[in-house]
């Protein structure tokens, strides 16, 4: 009978484990970010939450891998929807384009999101969303991640290196032969913001 290396079958079942095991992590961690409603009475409702590292971990991406925040949410339920009035603040890690240098990024989020009941759940964009009326739960962790992603500047730079970017912009001559009367061509192509183009990738890699 042909042995078998014992070594090799531990490294093949290991990645099979960590990954089941850090799915469960994953989702625990982002557990403590949904409200239970279904038993909810139509009135008004205040909920906090806090999150760190583990957070920005279980969605498995790289746009923010580090960062510190609280949630404040004022939840209000009636008969027909669902009002929600989310205040994020916190700070992320980034690292500078310039110097490569990591620094905290300080930012502050306000957010309103209403859920309107109906027999299915949908994303209507515009902070939007038909909820299912059978919905045991709401969970805010998806909505949370892309407020704070966002929050994300186009250009990341080191808090020594803004007074200098500031000053650069103040020099700027822009010179334009158009008429004040004209007005720009019409097109219909949609400009998209980047940073939602980017947010949108990682969701489709799910």
């Amino acid at each position: 009978m042909k042995k078998v290396n014992a070594s090799l079958v531990v490294s093949k079942k290991l990645p099979n484990f960590a990954f089941l095991f850090s799915s469960k992590v994953n989702m625990k961690v982002l557990e403590a970010f949904q409200i239970p409603i279904i038993a909810l009475e139509d009135k008004s409702y205040h909920y906090t939450f806090s999150g760190d590292d583990a957070f920005f971990a279980a969605f498995e991406q790289d746009w923010v891998e580090k960062g510190r925040f609280e949630v404040s949410v004022d939840l209000t339920k009636s008969a027909l929807m669902i009002q929600v009035q989310l205040k994020i603040s916190g700070s992320i890690e980034l690292i500078c384009d310039r110097s490569l240098e990591v620094f905290d990024y300080p930012f502050e989020v306000n957010e309103k999101l209403i859920y309107k009941y109906s027999d299915h759940s949908e994303d209507l964009g515009d902070n939007l969303f038909l909820l299912d009326r059978k919905e045991p739960k709401l969970d805010l962790s998806q909505d949370i991640f892309d407020f704070i992603a966002l929050e994300v500047p186009m250009k990341k730079l080191h808090p020594r290196f803004l007074a200098e970017e500031d000053e650069a912009s103040t020099d700027v001559f822009i010179y334009t032969t158009d008429r004040a009367d004209e007005k720009p061509a019409s097109t219909t192509e949609e400009v998209i913001d980047p940073r939602w183009a980017a947010l949108q990738q990682l969701k489709d890699l799910k």
